[in-house]
Formats: structure tokens, C-alpha cells, sequence
């Protein structure tokens, strides 16, 4: 199992949007990191991209610090894609990427990419 107390919860939701990614926001709340489920709004290609919803990543903010991305790739592609790593540079944050089948998460860190 994961090392990450929200994990569960991000596992379920990448279960829920099959065959669709999955997106959502790791958020300290009162010292917890927590998962905060948000809606995929990229337009037709939500099985091979997600775009967090504004307010759903407003809302989030509004309850504590966000940490994190998250999100999934269906049927098991556990890389980052060139678009993951130059959009967590971008956000300054680390992103992570959910697989629930394996139950596996991997992590890049915006100081790690140089690309």
C-alpha cells in the first residue's frame, strides 16, 4: 500500500473516471494531507489529458495549502508525460500520478525536471 495517507481516496476516484483520467488536488488541511476530488474538464480527450475545474481548485484552496497535483492514466501508462512535467514546472508544484489497479503512485518534483 501507499506511503501517502490520501491515497486511497485518489485511487477510488481514478476507478470512478475510468476510462477517463482522473484529477484531483493534495491539500494540507489543519496539518492532513488530503485528497480533493476535482472535475476533469478537458474538453474531448479526457482519457489522454485532465484540466482541473477552476472552482473545484478554488474550493480546494479555500479549505487549506495545496501541495500537490494529481491525476491518472488509464490502463496503466505510470510515466509523466512531456505536457505532466512541463505543467508541474510551471505550477511549481509536485505532481503525481495514480494507478489504482497496482496500486501505485509515482512522483515528480518541479526541481527535477530540466526539460
Amino acid at each position: 500500500m501507499s506511503e501517502y495517507i490520501w491515497a486511497a481516496e485518489a485511487f477510488n476516484h481514478a476507478i470512478e473516471a475510468y476510462p477517463e483520467e482522473c484529477c484531483g488536488l493534495v491539500i494540507d488541511i489543519d496539518g492532513i494531507e488530503t485528497y480533493w476530488k476535482c472535475k476533469n474538464i478537458s474538453g474531448t480527450y479526457k482519457e489522454k489529458s485532465f484540466v482541473i475545474d477552476p472552482l473545484d481548485y478554488a474550493n480546494g484552496e479555500d479549505q487549506g495549502e495545496v501541495l500537490g497535483i494529481v491525476h491518472s492514466h488509464p490502463d496503466g501508462d505510470l510515466a509523466f508525460s512531456h505536457t505532466d512535467r512541463m505543467a508541474c514546472k510551471y505550477l511549481d508544484l509536485p505532481f503525481y500520478l495514480v494507478e489504482p489497479k497496482s496500486e501505485s503512485i509515482i512522483v515528480v518534483y518541479p526541481s527535477e525536471i530540466n526539460d
